[in-house]
C-alpha cells in the first residue's frame, strides 16, 4: 500500500511539528529528518543501473503513534541521508527494499513530501517518485512487526535512457538475420514488456552491480549488464553488444551463482527476457569434470563416446569426478558406443547423491561432495538402484 502526503507548511516547520509531538517525558520519538543518517549519494545516470546498500530494518519507534502516515517500526534518525543529483532528464526514482522479513519504507523526499509503502512486492515495499527532484532524501527502512532483520535498500531510475533518444526506436531482428544495430544500455527491459518475441541488441559494460532475478530467463526489471555477465553473454568489465529476446512473464524465477554474479529467486512477474547466446564450441570430453568446479552456472558442449565402464555417483546431478562417458549413457544422452555431442551444466556440490539404474548403467550413492554436473535437456534417472555398493575409492579422493 502506497501513501503520499505533502506537508502544508515548509519542511523545517513540519519537522519542528514532528519533534514537538514527542511526549514531554521523551517516552518515544518520531522520525526526524533533521537527524543524521548514513550518507549515500548517487546521480540519476548512476542509478540507471540499480545500486544496493545493506541496512538493518526496524527499530523501537511505532509509526502508528506518530503524526506521519504509515505503520510499522523504525528508528528516530533516518537510516540513510541520500543525496540525489543530475536528474535533468526528469527520470522516475524508485526506492525498494529486499528484506528477510516483512519490511516497510518511509521516505521524506527533496521537496519535503512524505511517502510510505508496505508490501509492494510480496512482503517488500517499493516507492516510485515521478520526475524526482534532485536534493536530499531521508529514508527509513522499517519492519511491520517490532523486530529487526537484515535487508538492503535498492535505488534505481527509469525513463529516458542514457544518451537520450527513445527506448522504442530499437532495431528488431526476430528472424536472426543479423545486421541488428546496438543501442545504449537501457538499464533494464521493463519498457519492452509489450514486445514479446522480438529481439534487441544493446551495448553494455559487464558488471556485478545491480539486482537480478532468475537464471537463463530473467525478470524484465533485472539489471541488464549484470544479467549479461551471469548468463555468460559478456565478461565482467567488458564492453560489447548483447542480444536479448523479450519473453512473457513467468510463474517463478530461480536464482543461482554464475560468472561472479549471484541472482535471486522470485515468484510470479509480468515480463521476462533471455539472452541470445552464440552456440558454444564443442570440445573433446575430459574423463571427468573436477577441473570445471569453479565454473558453476556455465554450460559446455563436449564430444564423447558413450560407455558403461567407469564409476558414476548420483542420478543427475552427478559428482564432478564421475566418468562423463558413463554418466552420459545413464542420463540418456547417448547409447553405449554412440559418439555425439552432449551439453553439460556445472552445478554446485550437493549434500548427497542418490544412485540408480538407467539405460544399462547403475550408479552409486554418495554423501557430501564439492562439485557436480548435469546434462542439459535430460531428466534425472527415475528409480534408485537397489542398495548399490559404493565402489572402491577413486583417485579423486572418495
Amino acid at each position: 500500500m502506497i501513501h503520499v502526503f505533502t506537508p502544508t507548511r515548509p519542511r523545517a516547520v513540519a519537522a519542528l511539528a514532528l519533534i514537538g509531538s514527542m511526549s514531554a517525558s521523551g517516552a518515544f520519538a518520531c522520525p526526524d529528518w533533521s537527524l543524521q543518517g548514513t550518507p549515500i549519494a548517487f546521480g540519476s545516470e548512476q542509478l540507471w543501473v540499480p545500486q544496493a546498500v545493506d541496512v538493518v530494518a526496524g527499530g523501537n519507534v511505532d509509526l502508528a503513534t506518530c503524526p506521519v502516515e504509515g505503520y510499522g517500526w523504525v528508528i528516530t534518525q533516518p537510516d540513510f541521508d541520500f543525496t540525489f543529483s543530475e536528474n535533468d532528464a526528469g527520470r522516475e526514482l524508485e526506492l525498494r527494499v529486499e528484506g528477510t522479513c516483512d519490511t516497510v519504507l518511509l521516505v521524506n523526499d527533496a521537496s519535503g513530501t512524505w511517502h510510505f509503502n508496505d508490501d509492494d512486492r510480496e512482503l517488500n515495499p517499493g516507492i516510485r517518485i515521478p520526475n524526482a527532484p534532485a536534493g536530499a532524501y531521508d529514508i527509513w527502512v522499517g519492519t511491520y512487526a517490532p523486530q529487526t532483520c537484515a535487508a538492503r535498500l535498492v535505488l534505481e531510475t527509469f525513463g529516458t535512457p542514457p544518451g537520450g533518444g527513445s527506448q522504442g526506436g530499437a532495431s528488431q531482428g526476430g528472424d536472426g538475420g543479423g545486421g541488428m544495430q546496438a543501442m545504449a544500455d537501457p538499464g533494464n527491459l521493463t519498457d519492452y514488456r509489450d514486445r514479446v518475441g522480438q529481439s534487441f541488441t544493446f551495448t553494455v559494460t559487464g558488471t556485478d552491480r545491480g539486482s537480478v532475478w532468475g537464471s537463463d530467463i530473467y525478470t524484465d526489471d533485472s539489471a541488464l549488464a549484470a544479467a549479461a555477465v551471469h548468463a555468460g553473454a559478456i565478461g565482467m568489465g567488458e564492453t560489447g553488444p548483447v542480444t536479448v529476446t523479450i519473453l512473457p512473464g513467468q510463474q517463478s524465477y530461480q536464482g543461482s551463482p554464475a560468472n561472479g554474479v549471484t541472482t535471486s529467486d522470485y515468484g510470479s512477474w509480468s515480463g521476462s527476457y533471455q539472452f541470445v547466446l552464440p552456440e558454444a564450441a564443442v570440445e573433446p570430453a575430459p574423463a571427468n569434470l573436477t577441473d570445471y568446479r569453479d565454473r558453476v552456472g556455465q554450460t559446455f558442449r563436449f564430444s564423447v563416446t558413450g560407455s558403461d565402464r567407469g564409476s558414476v555417483w548420483g542420478s543427475g546431478p552427478y559428482t564432478d569426478d564421475s566418468a562423463v562417458a558413463v554418466a552420459a549413457v545413464h542420463a540418456g544422452a547417448l547409447a553405449v558406443g554412440e559418439t555425439g555431442v552432449v551439453e553439460i551444466r556445472i552445478v554446485p556440490g550437493q549434500q548427497s547423491y542418490q544412485g540408480s539404474s538407467a539405460n544399462g548403467v547403475t550408479t552409486s550413492n554418495y554423501g557430501s561432495w564439492q562439485g557436480s554436473y548435469d546434462f542439459v535437456g535430460h531428466e534425472a534417472a527415475p528409480a534408485p538402484a537397489p542398495a548399490a555398493e559404493a565402489p572402491a575409492a577413486p583417485s579423486a579422493g572418495k
